[in-house]
């Protein structure tokens, strides 16, 4: 998951990602498919919590929008090029993906400042 707050998936992706987590979770923990527990089952045993790529990439924006202006981060994500884009199904862009991750869970620029709320949001497992 190192680096996942920038990768721009797609849901078909995010599912593949999240197997292959809980394949190498069973692995590691000697669980064989076999014994048919749940996966939440499998992190509680393990102490672990499930943690999205999408939480990862909106915890990430939280951080780009509380940066001082003069941070190149912050700088390059407001600086937006000018071209045209082309014709055609256009590629996942991040800023689309975190548009949409505020957009299901309801959240707008503003809430990030405030941190203990913006955590709290964005930890939302129904969505």
């Amino acid at each position: 998951m190192y680096g996942s707050e920038t990768w721009a998936l797609r849901r078909k992706e995010e599912v593949k990602l999240e197997s292959a987590k809980m394949i190498m979770l069973r692995w590691i923990m000697g669980i064989s498919l076999l014994e048919r527990l749940e996966n939440d089952e499998i992190r509680r045993r393990a102490g672990l919590v499930k943690m999205t790529v999408r939480e990862s990439r909106l915890r990430w924006y939280g951080h780009v929008l509380r940066m001082d202006d003069e941070e190149g981060v912050k700088g390059a994500w407001e600086e937006s090029v000018r071209e045209r884009r082309s014709r055609g199904r256009q590629r996942v862009r991040w800023r689309d993906k975190v548009k949409e991750d505020m957009d299901r869970r309801g959240l707008v620029e503003d809430d990030a400042f405030d941190r203990r709320q913006w955590r709290r949001r964005i930890r939302q497992t129904t969505l």
